[in-house]
């Protein structure tokens, strides 16, 4: 690790007492400007920004550990950090004079975004007019730029692209042109105020949208040559590995005073069972997180080596998500049942966890929707190409 993550981690470590502190208050209002200033001040934004644009130019193992340890301190927190993380790499797909725009004020482009095509582009001269309303648009605090999925559309019907399926494109628009929804009344995230942004007619220049499935990175970077998806799926795995941290660092410490309702005298670190079960799921959440430092590694390797994945290894890196979230899920679970009682009141850390581990298995990147697509390309049968980007 070199010392620029090594001095991300420290601020993030820093920062963590504050975020504890105040976790209640960002469920019910959100996460305060002041507080995500310092979040941008330790620099994790600038992770996967290159050095020839004064960013940090991280490699993805310490983009992961950076997620992982935002996430263990709090779950909404680490889920704005994977974002802020991810969005340079994500506008990189723009044009070249984009890119430069975006980032000529500044390395922390806060853009807001959905991958969902919820919305419709209808080309006119120049660009595309865009209307449509997009959920689970994460992001901090007054973003100045949203990027919606669109679909294209001509003649009032959808354009077909040249392989057959139809085209779909996305579209950064300012944010002042759009309308913010009080739709994000959840079970979990709740800091995240990951609601639904809506448009109506706005005109977006077409510098200013590029092709998900098509498109490549204007950053000549390592990340910049993978798949945008096998490099994001590193960083929901993240999420959610750091969540299943913190639930195991919660119930350790509980453990050592928490004493049995009808036996006092017996606490719970003392108990056989327990022993056994902490036992358990400190190696189930080892297996998970080693599976996504392999996954990762062998991605850092091809970047490396300028060397393109096959179709298999592109979705076994997206399914691996999938697969990393699910065992995550039954470590937090456990934890959240041992605590017994103590885990039910808003004061327990553990019901938040749990609450945001649940909300996070719902985004399509933490899916086992991949396993069909990869156990067809294990078969030998033919994928649309839509599914390996």
């Amino acid at each position: 690790m070199g010392a620029g993550a090594a001095a991300v981690l420290e601020g993030l470590r820093a920062l963590q007492p504050t975020i504890e502190a105040r976790a209640a208050e960002m469920e019910e209002h959100g996460v305060p400007p002041e507080l995500y200033d310092r979040l941008v001040a330790t620099r994790c934004f600038e992770a996967l920004v290159p050095a020839h644009l004064g960013g940090l130019d991280l490699s993805l193992v310490d983009l992961n550990e950076i997620v992982i340890t935002a996430s263990r301190a709090d779950g909404s927190i680490g889920w704005l950090t994977m974002i802020g993380c991810h969005t340079p790499l994500v506008l990189s797909r723009f044009p070249s004079e984009t890119v430069d725009e975006l980032l000529a004020n500044g390395l922390d482009v806060r853009a807001r975004g959905s991958i969902a095509p919820k919305g419709v582009a209808v080309p006119v001269e120049g660009g595309y007019v865009v209307s449509g309303q997009w959920p689970f648009a994460s992001g901090g605090p007054n973003p100045p730029f949203v990027a919606g999925h669109c679909l294209v559309l001509e003649e009032g019907r959808p354009k077909i692209g040249p392989d057959g399926v139809p085209q779909t494109l996305f579209a950064l628009m300012p944010a002042e042109d759009l309308t913010f929804l009080d739709t994000w009344h959840v079970m979990g995230m709740k800091a995240t105020d990951s609601c639904d942004v809506a448009a109506h007619e706005v005109f977006v220049p077409a510098r200013r949208t590029f092709d998900l499935f098509s498109s490549s990175s204007s950053f000549s970077s390592r990340l910049g040559r993978l798949p945008l998806r096998a490099v994001l799926a590193t960083g929901h795995a993240s999420v959610a590995v750091g969540i299943a941290m913190g639930a195991l660092d919660d119930i350790t410490t509980l453990s050592a005073t928490k004493r049995a309702a009808m036996n006092p005298t017996a606490r719970l670190a003392e108990d056989p069972v327990f022993q056994h079960t902490l036992g358990e799921q400190h190696l189930r959440l080892r297996g998970a997180r080693a599976f996504l430092d392999s996954t990762t590694a062998d991605l850092v390797v091809a970047g490396e080596e300028g060397r393109e994945l096959t179709p298999v290894q592109t979705l076994e890196a997206r399914t691996m998500a999938g697969f990393v979230t699910a065992e995550c899920v039954k470590v937090v679970d456990t934890a959240y049942t041992l605590a017994g009682s103590a885990s039910l009141y808003e004061r327990s850390p553990l019901q938040r966890r749990l609450r945001d581990m649940h909300v996070a298995t719902q985004h399509v990147a933490a899916t086992s929707e991949g396993y069909r697509t990869l156990g067809a390309l294990l078969a030998g049968e033919p994928v649309p190409p839509a599914a390996l980007f």
